[in-house]
């Protein structure tokens, strides 16, 4: 058979031999070489256990802003009466109402400013009255004012003659029978007083308020 020369060993592979076949073996070389093998095992359990740990998935960090309730940044107010430019205006929701007259040009010359609160902070929607020496109140609120039903256990007499179909004589007997027998508790009750009836009553029902 042909002779098949081996090949050269490396040199990690001589050292070896050298150390373990050359060399005598003795207590010394033993306990060196198990402390070598059980440190390469270790090492190589930590590397499969490095390898099988599944990644801990990390939760979204999500960050939510705190819910705030805010005022309209404007208000929208209506200023009237006597001033240079009545009309709407838009305002800082911070605005007084000294702020609402600047920006309807100022008072006018007649205006009475000093009649208002010029402090007071502006509402949305709110109207906004200059007053002045011809036009003392608003028309609006007096115009409101006039629409509201008359109480007749309040009423003067001059105030129920305004009513439909009421002179001073009955006016004067709906004022005797208030004071002789006490309030009305109804509108029904002044069918009590001589000279209304059903027809006159309906009338100015609709005019009047009791009690």
């Amino acid at each position: 058979m042909p002779v098949i020369d081996a090949e050269p060993a490396s040199p990690l592979r001589r050292r070896i031999d050298d150390y373990l076949f050359e060399h005598p073996v003795n207590p010394r070389r033993i306990l060196l070489a198990v402390v070598v093998l059980l440190i390469a095992l270790a090492i190589t359990a930590l590397s499969w256990g490095k390898k099988d740990e599944s990644p801990v998935a990390s939760l979204p960090f999500v960050t939510v802003a705190p819910s705030t309730s805010t005022m309209p940044s404007l208000v929208v107010v209506h200023v009237a009466g006597a001033v240079i430019s009545p009309g709407l205006y838009h305002l800082e929701n911070t605005a007084r109402i000294a702020d609402a007259l600047d920006a309807a040009g100022g008072p006018a010359p007649e205006a009475l400013p000093n009649q208002l609160n010029l402090a007071s902070r502006l509402t949305d929607g709110q109207r906004i009255w200059v007053p002045s020496q011809s036009e003392p109140s608003d028309p609006a609120e007096n115009e409101a004012a006039n629409n509201q039903p008359l109480n007749i256990n309040q009423a003067s007499a001059a105030q129920l003659e305004q009513l439909t179909g009421i002179g001073p004589s009955l006016a004067a007997s709906i004022v005797a029978h208030r004071e002789n027998q006490g309030a009305f508790t109804s509108i029904d009750d002044l069918l009590n007083v001589t000279g209304i009836g059903p027809a006159k009553l309906a009338g100015f029902r609709l005019q009047i308020s009791a009690p």
